[in-house]
This record gives structure tokens, sequence and C-alpha cells, in this order.
């Protein structure tokens, strides 16, 4: 399995106004990639262990549709894993790690399984490598932009 991880700069918000905003499957169309296009199908108010989300991303051209399932939720994390996508294996740890009363960092990390098949050849890991690199940066200058504006607190 290959694997990613991505640290934000130290972001200047209350540590549990971001797991709260985190928690909240309606905001991440807010901090994800607008090349992706993610669309949220089906997920629950709030991220709760064995709630799925059911979401729609383009990726090369090509709209993909998959269903995560929450594993473990707490103050500090949130884990997930594909139980129908694209890939063969997907799983996101985002971990909070509490720097001070008012300060934290964002870690994601991300263990994934290529796809098989034709798609294979565009997805390889790579290339997913590079689009997870670009989306933890827009990820992460967004989270501190709601934070600079307030909607994070």
């Amino acid at each position: 399995m290959a694997s990613f991880t991505a640290t934000s700069p130290i972001l200047t918000c209350v540590p549990s106004a971001l797991r709260t905003f985190l928690g909240r499957p309606a905001n991440l169309p807010q901090i994800s990639n607008p090349d992706l296009e993610l669309e949220i199908v089906k997920a629950p108010p709030e991220v709760m262990v064995g709630e799925r989300i059911e979401f729609r991303i383009t990726a090369y051209g090509f709209k993909q549709r998959a269903t995560h399932e929450y594993l473990t939720t707490s103050e500090i994390l949130i884990l997930e894993s594909q139980i129908d996508g694209p890939l063969r294996a997907w799983q996101h740890a985002q971990k909070i790690e509490i720097v001070g009363h008012d300060s934290c960092r964002l870690i994601d990390e991300i263990e994934f399984e290529c796809p098989g098949g034709m798609l294979g050849f565009l997805l390889t890991e790579a290339r997913i490598k590079e689009s997870l690199e670009e989306g933890m940066e827009f990820r992460y200058s967004t989270l501190q932009e709601l934070i600079e504006s307030g909607a994070i607190a």
C-alpha cells in the first residue's frame, strides 16, 4: 500500500473548533481542491462511527463515485475508509495535533492502493500523490483563510 502524509502550518484556532468544522461533511467541498468538483451525494450532518459518506469527484476527466465509512472519531481524530470506489483501497486519518490552547496542526495521513485495469494506467501512485499534494496545499490555505475570517473560531 502507498502512503502519503501532509501537515498543515500552525493553525491559530481552538483545536475543538477545527474538529467541529472537519466533523461536518457538508464543509468538505469548501476545503477541497475545486478541480475535483467534490459533490456530496449523501452524508450524515456530523461524522460518527459507522456512518457513511457518498460523494462524487472528477479526476482526470472522469466522474468517480465513492462511499467511505467513518471507522474512528474522537476529539483529535477522524478515520475513514473507502468501502466502494475507484481505488482498491483508501484510508484517510485526519489528526489534530494540539500546539496550544488556541493553536493546532492538522495532519492528514492517507494509505491507498491504485486501481487496476485501464484506470490504473491513469491513476498511478505518482499522479495520486501529486494530486494529494496540491489538494492539501489548497486545504490548508483555505482552512487558514476560514480561521482568519472568523468562520472557524
